[in-house]
């Protein structure tokens, strides 16, 4: 009995316009999105990590180079007022554990927002499965 009333709830959800699909890449409640947004344009994204990194490398201290170098590419667009940096790392799936996996992703955005100076930017950080880790709604 139950296998048909899945059936009717499936089709009446797909009739209203509800979608039976996972809509947590849309921000969570405190405006980061849950999951890793789709990456475009993976040579941009690429690029814009080793911008990043290549910064951190000259201007950061030993902790922002080590979580700095988590870092494997950074989706989105921003300017000195406004934008989105969704950032993808390689922590719980990287060469090396991390043992603070929260640490150092809060490292990484903290690093991130002094490497942009922004005024309204948001920045999340991801693991190497596409879940968030932290992030912040814009500063």
């Amino acid at each position: 009995m139950i296998t048909p009333l899945l059936g009717i709830a499936a089709t009446a959800a797909l009739l209203t316009g509800c979608s039976l699909q996972d809509d947590s890449v849309g921000p969570g409640p405190t405006g980061v999105a849950t999951k890793l947004p789709q990456d475009s344009n993976r040579a941009k994204s690429s690029k814009q990590a080793r911008e990043f990194r290549s910064w951190v490398d000259k201007h950061g201290t030993g902790s922002q180079q080590k979580a700095a170098a988590r870092v494997q590419r950074i989706i989105g667009d921003w300017d000195d007022k406004s934008g989105t940096a969704f950032i993808s790392t390689d922590i719980n799936g990287g060469p090396t554990p991390v043992k603070d996996p929260t640490s150092t992703a809060e490292t990484i955005v903290k690093t991130f927002n002094a490497y942009i100076k922004p005024q309204q930017t948001r920045v999340s950080v991801y693991d190497v499965f596409g879940q968030v880790l932290t992030g912040n709604a814009g500063t």
